[in-house]
């Protein structure tokens, strides 16, 4: 009896093993499944955001850059090919991983130099900011590079915008590091891509399909739109009463039409508040709390710093280009439309700021048709709650237990950030504390390679805001046949020798 049970458990332990090792297999494929997935996503993440900057290089400084050079530098995007970093560094490759690694991980480093940079006017300031978005941080797509460029933006506050003596012009300006950073991200958040569609997809579709005609406010700006023909047989003659009485009805139907418009606008904006980004949330409390601790600063001043950012970095732009933020794609928009849309924009930007702006006559009027609190209201649902130290968790995180161990950049960008960063150490714009950190981080980095061809250059002269993904190539690096050689290969450069799913090597 014994030895026909000894015979039955050697078999069920057998196949407990054999069970036991064909599940390991499967978790085994499965993690290499999700971690080639994660590859491709990232990669696609960068090209995509090269392309967005791209098309701002096209749109924002059009007299630079032309039409056929952005076509061709979308067509090389498209057709980019990665490389391992260790086949451009070879053994160098772990010493430039670990210095990215440790760089990525001190989030007031890394706003200190950017802030060093602005202010010793470092030529690659912008491309490095570029660089520390798009390869650092990865496109913010993981949580974990989330939340340490939530630290950036909120260090960048303090060391850039509580130092300044005019905050509110910089931020206006948009080309400081906080302005920069605090866009792109804006723009490649899943959450802000949902408040936008859910805010602004029927107020805009309602736009489009209910109006025909510019919606001039401007007595002057709306005669100018009509030959004189059109002006004899729309308001009479010219210079008589009935002239004037005609032309001030078609103004204040257009305020009427424009007030219902707004109206419209401000619904959607209240009924959507409870999706707005918790992260956008976060660093805008951040930013009200610390400035408005300045002792140089009215209240009502960082307020309308608040709105700046929250409307002219944020809501407006999708308003005014609903295309490029995914709320429409069906829908053509003329210019007209567009025209149209710019007001609405405008009006919003005016009511959020109507206690502070004295403005004119005319203006001040528009702005009495609208009640002043609603756009203060929701600006105070956005900056309002209680102020954690720590940036917001994501309630659907579908990439927790992921770790990003590796940084995409092409040559180029890495030994222009390393350059930087060099630059930078030798300036005097830093903290003692940061100078030693960072000399410590740069002790075992190689020195850069003298250049001779551009290989350093993020940033050509002529093309003031080129993005760092379309700078000359060094001529060592291989392109595929057929391909302009502005493009060197992005490397994919290894920060940590584990890679992990759900916090198990494998």
């Amino acid at each position: 009896m014994v030895k026909p049970d000894i015979h039955t458990l050697a078999h069920h332990l057998k196949q407990e093993r054999l069970y036991v090792a064909s599940e390991k297999q499967l978790i085994q494929r499965l993690n290499n499944e999700v971690l080639k997935t994660a590859e491709r996503l990232y990669r696609t993440a960068w090209i995509a955001k090269q392309q967005r900057i791209n098309l701002d290089r096209l749109i924002l400084t059009s007299a630079e850059a032309s039409p056929a050079e952005c076509c061709q530098h979308a067509k090389v995007l498209e057709d980019t090919q990665f490389v391992d970093g260790y086949k451009t560094l070879g053994f160098q490759e772990s010493i430039y991983g670990e210095f990215l690694g440790r760089l990525r991980e001190n989030p007031r480093l890394v706003a200190s130099c950017l802030v060093a940079g602005e202010r010793l006017n470092h030529e690659h300031t912008q491309g490095v900011i570029h660089t520390v978005f798009t390869s650092l941080y990865g496109n913010c797509i993981m949580q974990e590079d989330e939340c340490y460029l939530l630290q950036v933006l909120r260090y960048l506050v303090e060391f850039e915008l509580k130092e300044s003596d005019n905050p509110r012009r910089m931020l206006r300006r948009g080309t400081c590091a906080f302005s920069i950073l605090f866009k792109l991200f804006s723009e490649g958040l899943y959450s802000a891509k949902l408040f936008l569609t859910a805010t602004l997809h029927e107020p805009i579709m309602q736009l489009l399909v209910e109006d025909e005609d510019h919606l001039e406010t401007d007595p002057a700006k709306l005669i100018e739109r009509f030959t004189p023909a059109q002006q004899e047989r729309l308001f009479g003659e010219k210079g008589t009463d009935e002239y004037r009485r005609k032309v001030q009805a078609a103004v204040e139907a257009n305020e009427a039409k424009l007030v219902a418009l707004v109206n419209t606008f401000i619904g959607y904006l209240r009924q959507n508040t409870y999706c707005f980004p918790q992260s956008l949330r976060w660093i805008m409390s951040q930013m009200y709390k610390t400035l408005a601790h300045v002792e140089r600063l009215e209240v009502g001043e960082v307020r309308t710093m608040c709105t700046d950012l929250l409307l002219t970095c944020f809501i407006c732009p999708a308003i005014v280009n609903p295309e490029q933020y995914g709320i429409i794609s069906d829908a053509p928009i003329n210019e007209v439309a567009r025209f149209n849309l710019m007001q609405v924009g405008q009006l919003l930007q005016q009511l959020a700021m109507s206690d502070a702006d004295d403005g004119d006559p005319r203006r001040k009027s528009s702005l009495s048709k609208f009640d002043k609190t609603c756009v203060a209201a929701f600006l105070d649902v956005v900056i309002g709650g209680r102020a954690v130290e720590t940036p917001p968790m994501s309630s659907m995180n579908l990439l927790e237990g992921l770790a990003r161990t590796v940084v995409y950049m092409t040559h180029n960008q890495l030994l222009a950030l390393v350059d930087f960063v060099r630059s930078v150490t030798a300036g005097d714009q830093l903290r003692e504390e940061d100078h030693l950190a960072l000399e410590t981080l740069l002790a075992n980095v190689p020195q850069s390679r003298t250049t001779k061809s551009n290989s350093l250059e993020l940033t050509p002269s002529n093309t003031p805001q080129l993005s760092p993904a379309t700078t000359p190539a060094n001529k060592k690096n291989r392109l595929p046949i057929g391909i302009p050689s502005t493009l060197t290969s992005p490397m994919k450069i290894t920060t940590n020798t584990h890679t992990y799913i759900n916090n198990k090597y494998f």
